[in-house]
């Protein structure tokens, strides 16, 4: 049993760079507009994407004159709803775009905006084109940790292969490049939910220069012996990508290409870092996966299923020196909720998986030798 400790991306000078765009969205800007429900905004500092729980948005026209008045049919607003426009042309001359501005003399399909609450309505003049649409709410303001106004969504695309989820895959067309200075002795990489045809792993020294570079075909085939399968039978790609022979250097640069060219390289997990190992695996390890998919069968027989994402499990029993008896109690302790990429056996891609351990029991059986018993849940 192998297990791969996860140095953590998101620490300062750990991440160096990507190919991959955050640009999801605009970044927030809670503190200058209005947002309607389900407008999505991005928190560069966390790399996480928000929706919008409240507000609404509809087409509105604006009228010249003193005061301007903005018609939105059944509006419903009341006086103080902060309100801000967006416009495929220009507004005229007193509103700008994603300002905040204050509905006073609220009417049934008309209001005026007031720059100040409670303020005098403003004068609009000059001229104006395209389409107008207003958004109006209470988020105004609101931080983005606060629930009653914003529902986080998951990482940007650039970070989902980096969040705690195998399903969330970070996508671009042709190739995912990244680099990473792990700022410690990183002995392997791991990635999963994979999509690409090539994976390029190069570790570069500043003063050795290139240490190592990998280059590994996903195509894989299941004909065995069998020359006929192997003409005719479909091929696959592996979904994984495991290596743990980085050499010992501390310093390295490390560059990841997943390269699919000519379609959509995914990746939805990638780790880097230190390696343990505990022991040896028994035969009887075990896998398999928790779906938490749903259906939910009608009156007459017929069922609708909902399609959720699932994790992997394994269940398996390790051989260690009793030697080593405390130290990896204590090593697994003190890692009880953190995702760990666990390595049953190097030559079966199914009995590798990252998460976390549900539970571990230690049994001494003999004088130089202990059985473990590992249940691992693998994240989502």
């Amino acid at each position: 049993m192998i297990i791969l400790d996860p140095i953590a991306v998101s620490d300062p000078g750990v991440f160096v760079s990507s190919n991959v765009p955050e640009d999801d969205t605009a970044p927030t800007q809670i503190l200058t507009r209005v947002y309607a429900a389900g407008d999505a905004v991005m928190d560069p500092a966390t790399h996480t994407k928000f929706e919008s729980k409240l507000g609404v948005r509809a087409v509105a026209a604006i009228s010249i004159g003193s005061p301007g008045v903005v018609t939105w049919a059944a509006h419903g607003l009341v006086a103080g709803t902060p309100v801000s426009f967006t416009s495929t042309g220009l507004l005229p001359t007193g509103f700008l775009p994603d300002v905040v501005y204050y509905l006073v003399a609220p009417a049934t399909n008309t209001f005026q905006l007031s720059a100040t609450l409670g303020g005098a309505a403003i004068n609009t003049s000059g001229s104006q084109s395209g389409v107008h649409s207003a958004a109006a709410g209470q988020n105004f303001g609101r931080a983005l940790s606060d629930k009653t106004y914003w529902l986080p969504v998951g990482a940007t695309n650039r970070w989902k292969m980096f969040d705690a989820y195998n399903n969330t895959q970070t996508e671009r067309a042709d190739s995912i490049v990244i680099e990473i200075d792990p700022k410690a002795i990183a002995q392997g990489v791991y990635l999963g939910n994979v999509d690409a045809a090539e994976i390029i792993v190069t570790s570069t020294d500043p003063t050795a220069g290139v240490v190592y570079r990998q280059v590994t075909s996903m195509q894989t085939s299941s004909s065995g012996s069998s020359f006929y399968r192997w003409l005719f039978g479909r091929r696959r790609r592996r979904s994984y990508f495991l290596t743990l022979d980085l050499p010992l250097y501390y310093n390295t640069r490390v560059k990841i290409e997943i390269k699919n060219p000519g379609g959509i390289a995914r990746c939805g997990m990638c780790n880097i870092g230190p390696i343990e190992d505990i022991g040896f695996s028994q035969y009887g390890l075990g896998t398999d996966i928790k779906d938490y998919s749903t259906t939910r069968f009608n009156f007459d027989g017929t069922s609708e299923t909902t399609e959720r994402g699932f994790s992997k499990r394994m269940t398996l029993d390790v051989v260690l020196d009793n030697d080593m008896i405390d130290y990896v109690q204590e090593w697994l302790a003190a890692r009880r909720q953190k995702s760990l990429v666990y390595i049953g056996a190097v030559e079966f891609g199914s009995t590798v998986l990252c998460g976390k351990f549900s539970s571990f029991k230690n049994v001494i059986e003999g004088f130089t030798n202990s059985k473990m018993a590992l249940q691992i849940e693998g994240v989502v």
